[in-house]
């Protein structure tokens, strides 16, 4: 099966930026502590200025995904848990009110022994072993200093007709 990394675009390039959450709760990593820790909807504003974009994933604090990408990724993975967080434009200009959700996905140890990692722990050439992913259509990488997501094949082409704004995705070698 093919796998692909589920990311923010990098053709994003003015994200819309959250404020009002407390960035040690809401963390790049996310562990399942913390992630527990977190309430059920949380409250978040952004400026509202037109130049934003509202993307269907953002990074910034942590992984969240948008009310039609949570949709999807459920429909793939019912076991995928997630904490809400509204967003409430600053500007009274704008009428459009986003909510977004923090997932927090099944963890899967199988980076490959052929992957090449830099001297900090990084991975610069990822490989999957596929021995280790069973049927798993959406998970996390374990073991790696990165926040990855992975998805199959199936997910990502269900992604891709559902032209989400802002979905990065990159195909993954594995083995």
């Amino acid at each position: 099966m093919q796998y692909y990394e589920l990311s923010q675009s990098p053709r994003v390039e003015n994200p819309i930026v959250l404020t009002g959450l407390d960035r040690e709760a809401y963390c790049y990593a996310m562990p399942q502590a913390r992630f527990e820790a977190l309430d059920t909807l949380r409250v978040a504003y952004f400026s509202g200025d037109e130049r934003e974009e509202a993307c269907d994933i953002l990074t910034e604090p942590t992984f969240m995904v948008s009310e039609e990408l949570k949709r999807l990724l459920a429909m793939y993975d019912k076991r995928i848990e997630f904490k809400g967080v509204q967003v409430i434009p600053a500007s009274e200009e704008s009428a459009w009110y986003p909510m977004y959700w923090v997932p927090y996905f099944t963890e899967i140890a199988c980076i490959h022994k052929n992957s090449e990692l830099y001297d900090n722990g990084m991975i610069s050439s990822l490989v999957l072993e596929e021995s280790r992913i069973g049927k798993q259509d959406v998970f996390r990488l374990s073991g790696c200093l990165e926040y990855k997501v992975i998805v199959s094949m199936p997910v990502a082409e269900s992604i891709l007709r559902r032209r989400l704004y802002g979905v990065g995705l990159k195909r993954l070698e594995v083995a």
